[in-house]
């Protein structure tokens, strides 16, 4: 079990929460923080590449998919929401623009994929694509 997933079992409203979606919350979590740091890291090692030309939508595209990922990592742990019919709604928003970012990220890391922090950022970006689609079907398999 991964610290994410231990962190969510023994939350208060664990219990009421059904297995399959904190598990799939705990794989998102973890996900989106990989990701945030390949990104992260991808768009830092940009700046000692040699001889790398038109990075700059690359680079940009990393810091913002590194960014959005570390906010859902702020957002996702809180398991006792959406409780609500909003607040589904707000978490839905919230993976729809995560996958967003991931994919806009893996385009622009597409032409670059010789450089190896590129390719690495590119992988991260699609595991953490499709563990917010799970976790977004997990959520309309839940009830409010």
């Amino acid at each position: 079990m991964s610290s994410t997933q231990h962190v969510l079992a023994v939350h208060p409203t664990a219990p009421e929460t059904a297995p399959e979606h904190r598990l799939a919350r705990g794989v998102c979590i973890d996900a989106c923080f990989d990701c945030a740091q390949a990104c992260r890291s991808g768009a830092d090692a940009w700046l000692d590449e040699q001889g790398a030309a038109n990075i700059r939508t690359c680079q940009r595209a990393q810091e913002n998919c590194a960014d959005m990922c570390l906010a859902a990592v702020s957002i996702l742990p809180r398991l006792g929401s959406p409780g609500t019919d909003s607040g589904k709604a707000f978490m839905g928003a919230l993976l729809q623009a995560c996958m967003s970012a991931c994919r806009a990220c893996q385009e622009q890391c597409e032409p670059h994929l010789a450089f190896p922090h590129c390719r690495l950022c590119r992988e991260a970006c699609a595991r953490c694509e499709q563990a917010c689609a799970d976790l977004l079907d997990s959520l309309r398999l839940t009830r409010p």
